[in-house]
């Protein structure tokens, strides 16, 4: 069943996005992580041959349609660079496009695949709320829930992410606004929504300092900006409806501050607002583990530099990281398995969660099947498989 310890799935779309902001404090991209388009950076020209491949991936698009322009994508990426960085804005761009060329139709949201931080699914969204000249939640629903099935759940979440970037867009970035929109989703798509508004929302305000809006629950719609002198900002001031989706990304924001130490910035969680350490941890250790992609040693140290009581959150968070990268689970239990047995639960737990939200029934029975004995009531717990075979 869904909830809300549910939204840290998303640590890879928020990875990809991110990572641009990162890589301005570091000195090289990591693999397989999108960074600013070449040409938007200081003194960056784009080579000829990018140029020339994203030329093929529109004409790809127009003549073959969108699904084979998204494996053209993916292609092109795994030999440029350029294109690897810019992964996640072309994915993106072909999604509008391709809705546009529809009329605005987002049926074809049915194309896209989630690789590169599911940057097709946004522009599909956006590109269909623009298009229809207001926004019509209940059709928007339909269409998302269309998108996939009771045996491949995954695409409905996606598609209700890129919701919440694409309607964020059309009420010009008025997020209080946005998400009681998104509040009309329900069946907990919702949650996915208002993740999409706040990684929207944060990334446009940490690119251009522009002023965001946010919901109080008694102050009406705010300027929502970040504090460089406040760690906890800008989560800090989100009414608890929202903060779950919210705090999602203050991981990324203190990792920024404080120069990607995971032992500062696990000591910055260590005080954040009591009720919401565990979650910071959890973020630490989602975000580490997207933007740098080691092996499970180097997660596994990162996360011992926090508080030992706490730690077992910072697992959790990375795996959670691995489960959204497959969607199978696989990665996670590798991970778990060769992780410090206090942690064990935690991260089973956290894996086995995600996935009830993810993968069929049969998948998820298959992956508790595999896990350690002494998990394996908790695993079957967390997916939901209680009274199943």
């Amino acid at each position: 069943m869904f909830n809300r310890r549910r939204l840290l799935a998303f640590c890879l779309i928020v990875v990809l996005v991110f990572v641009d902001l990162a890589l301005l404090g570091t000195t090289r991209p990591k693999p397989g992580v999108p960074v600013l388009p070449a040409s938007s950076r200081a003194g960056g020209k784009r080579p000829a041959a990018a140029d020339a491949r994203t030329s093929l991936l529109f004409s790809t698009l127009d003549a073959e349609g969108l699904g084979s322009a998204l494996i053209l994508l993916e292609r092109e990426a795994a030999t440029d660079s350029v294109v690897l960085r810019e992964g996640h804005q072309l994915a993106h761009a072909l999604g509008r496009r391709a809705a546009v060329a529809h009329g605005g139709d987002a049926s074809v949201i049915r194309e896209c695949r989630p690789s590169f931080g599911s940057g097709c699914y946004h522009g599909v969204v956006e590109a269909s709320v623009r298009a229809g000249g207001g926004i019509d939640m209940s059709a928007l629903k339909k269409v998302c829930l269309a998108a996939g099935s009771d045996d491949r759940p995954g695409p409905r979440y996606e598609c209700a992410h890129g919701l919440g970037h694409g309607t964020l867009g059309a009420l010009g970035y008025d997020v209080g606004a946005t998400l009681r929109q998104c509040d009309a989703l329900g069946a907990g798509l919702d949650d996915w929504c208002h993740i999409g508004v706040f990684m929207e929302a944060i990334t446009t305000a940490l690119r251009t300092a522009m002023p965001m809006q946010h919901t109080h629950a008694s102050a009406g719609i705010n300027h929502f900006t970040i504090d460089p002198a406040d760690p906890y900002s800008p989560c800090d001031r989100v009414e608890d409806l929202y903060a779950s989706a919210c705090w999602l990304f203050q991981g990324f924001v203190i990792l920024r501050s404080d120069g990607f130490d995971a032992a500062a910035a696990l000591q910055t969680c260590d005080g954040a607002p009591a009720h919401r350490v565990e979650r910071c941890y959890q973020s630490i250790g989602h975000q580490l583990t997207g933007l740098f992609q080691h092996d499970d040693r180097w997660i596994v140290d990162r996360c011992a530099l926090g508080r030992a009581d706490r730690a077992q959150h910072c697992a959790a968070g990375a795996a959670l990281a691995l489960t959204y990268m497959d969607w199978s689970g696989a990665r996670a239990a590798h991970f778990c398995a060769n992780g410090p047995s206090g942690w064990k639960e935690a991260c089973y737990r956290a894996t086995a969660d995600l996935l009830s939200g993810l993968a069929s029934p049969a998948q998820r029975i298959a992956f508790c099947a595999g896990v350690e004995a002494p998990f394996l009531g908790a695993c079957r717990q967390a997916a939901g498989l209680e009274g199943k075979g």
